[in-house]
């Protein structure tokens, strides 16, 4: 039995979903979603122990864009160990060569930590750079007429490659986009092209627990504000929850967006991440 690092196959997927269900909240419907749409697009790193995977990290192709700048990156997503398993070393063993690839590579990593404090277990292997988003609570207003269509995931990406193109950011290719819009819909939600004072916005969001979750938008805090009656309508929401780029916010809480490896972009605006 040869136990060690290895990419995953598609036989794994069992596996990676036990891994996953141990470690996350998300229902194994989700889950098992995820990997039918996406395990063709996307890299799994495992370490194999006892015959079956028992550490995965699962990988997204991104690119880091700066003002003049292009860099490949990786985001890391679903990071876990099964609860049998853990302080043996399988996880660090495999960061450590996901790390040393993008290093030989120069290519840049990413992840969104579960919690602030977890961030601390990342350090040791160089991700020291956080980067931020800020969020905001709105109270609606009176509600007012809006005027809003579906968006599709390629025109939701030229508006959003368009919106970010003067701040670095994380951009995705069309396959991922569309995720994040099928995944949306997972959640109740819907992705939406607002037009607003005679200008398209973008908005992807869902309703929870009352409150319209914005996981990305290019409006404003006072455009949010002016149309937070109409989105409460349109979402079946009482207030709003909005994550906007530091960029071009200064209210709400600064919270920790991602934490970065090897780039040198180090306010990078990383959101669309999945939820």
């Amino acid at each position: 039995m040869n136990d060690g690092i290895r990419l995953a196959q598609k036989q794994d997927i069992p596996g990676l979903c036990e891994i996953w269900k141990q470690c996350f909240s998300d229902s194994e419907e989700y889950i098992r979603t995820f990997y039918r749409e996406n395990f063709a697009r996307i890299t799994v790193i495992i370490y194999e122990a006892d015959g079956k995977p028992v550490s995965m990290v699962n990988l997204i192709d991104a690119l880091v864009v700066g003002r003049n700048t292009q860099q490949n990156a990786k985001y890391l997503y679903a990071v876990g160990t099964l609860k049998a398993y853990r302080s043996k070393g399988y996880m660090s063993a495999v960061l450590r060569h996901i790390v040393n690839q993008a290093e030989e590579s120069g290519r840049a990593l990413f992840l969104k930590p579960s919690s602030p404090s977890i961030t601390e277990f990342y350090k040791p292997f160089g991700f020291y750079t956080k980067t931020y988003v800020r969020s905001v609570s709105l109270t609606p207003d009176e509600s007012r007429s809006l005027t809003c269509d579906d968006i599709s995931f390629a025109e939701y990406n030229r508006m959003r490659d368009t919106a970010f193109e003067y701040m670095p950011y994380v951009k995705w290719d069309d396959e991922h986009i569309n995720w994040c819009i099928e995944e949306n819909k997972l959640f109740s939600g819907r992705t939406v092209k607002i037009t607003f004072e005679d200008k398209d916005y973008f908005l992807l969001g869902y309703p929870e627990d009352n409150a319209l979750i914005i996981n990305e938008t290019d409006l404003s805090v006072s455009q949010l504000q002016n149309l937070s009656g109409a989105l409460c309508s349109l979402f079946g929401t009482e207030t709003i929850k909005a994550y906007l780029p530091c960029s071009s916010c200064d209210e709400g809480e600064k919270i920790i967006s991602s934490v970065l490896y090897n780039t040198p972009e180090i306010n990078t605006y990383v959101n669309l991440i999945m939820n």
